[in-house]
C-alpha cells in the first residue's frame, strides 16, 4: 500500500472517530436529560400518591445521586473538545495526502521531501487521540459499502479502494452496531424498569 493510501485510510478512520465522539456527546446529554426527568417525575409521584413506599423513596434518592455523579463523569470526558481536535487532525491529513500523491506521481517516494512529509504525518497524528480499532473497521466497511461496482476477484477491493474488510472485520462491524443499539435501549429503559420493579415489590409486600 502506498504511503498516500495509508494516510487516506487513517483520515477515514479519524472521521469515524469524530462521528463516534459526537454521537457519544449527543446520546449522553439526552440520556442525562431523560434520567433527570424520570427522577423528578418519580419523586413527585411517590411524594403525592405513594408516600408509604419507603423502599422506592430510598431507591430513587440513590438513583438521583448516581445520576448526578454520572453527569460529572460524562462532563469530564469532553467529547466535543476531543472531536474538534480529531477534526483538525483529519482536515490536516487531507492536505498532506495531496502533497504525498504529488511526489508519488513524480516517482519521488524515496526523496528528502517524502521523508519530510512522513515526519509531518507522525506529527499530525500526535495532534489528537488515536482512533480505536473499531473506527478503522467502520471506515473499511462503510467505504466498501459506499463504493459502487463489484469487488475484484483477486484482491476483494472495490473501485479505487486499496483495502477491503475481512470476514472477521465484517462480523466486528455488525456486532458493534447491534451491541451499541442494544446497550442504548437498555440504558434508556432502565428508569422504567426501576419504576415498575419498585411498584411490583410494593404490591408484593402489601399482599404478604
Amino acid at each position: 500500500m502506498a504511503f498516500s493510501d495509508n494516510i487516506w485510510w487513517t483520515r477515514k478512520a479519524r472521521i469515524q472517530t469524530e462521528k463516534r465522539l459526537l454521537s457519544n456527546s449527543l446520546q449522553s446529554q439526552l440520556i442525562l436529560l431523560w434520567y433527570s426527568t424520570a427522577g423528578v417525575s418519580a419523586s413527585i409521584y411517590y411524594l403525592k400518591f405513594a408516600n408509604d413506599n419507603d423502599l422506592a423513596g430510598v431507591t430513587w434518592v440513590i438513583y438521583s445521586v448516581l445520576s448526578l455523579a454520572v453527569s460529572g463523569f460524562i462532563a469530564g470526558l469532553s467529547f466535543k473538545d476531543r472531536a474538534a481536535l480529531v477534526k483538525d487532525c483529519y482536515e490536516t491529513l487531507k492536505v498532506l495526502t495531496h502533497k504525498v500523491k504529488s511526489l508519488e506521481n513524480q516517482h519521488k517516494e524515496n526523496s528528502i521531501e517524502m521523508i519530510g512529509l512522513q515526519e509531518e504525518y507522525y506529527q499530525i497524528l500526535g495532534l489528537c487521540e488515536n482512533h480505536n480499532d473499531i473506527d478503522h473497521i467502520r471506515a473499511l466497511c462503510i467505504e466498501h459499502l459506499n463504493t459502487h461496482g463489484e469487488p475484484d476477484p483477486k484482491t476483494g477491493f472495490k473501485g479505487k479502494l486499496t483495502d477491503a474488510p475481512s470476514k472477521y472485520q465484517w462480523f466486528q462491524f455488525w456486532a458493534a452496531f447491534v451491541l451499541k443499539w442494544a446497550g442504548l435501549a437498555a440504558v434508556w429503559s432502565l428508569p422504567i424498569f426501576i419504576f415498575f420493579g419498585m411498584e411490583s415489590l410494593n404490591e408484593y409486600s402489601r399482599q404478604v
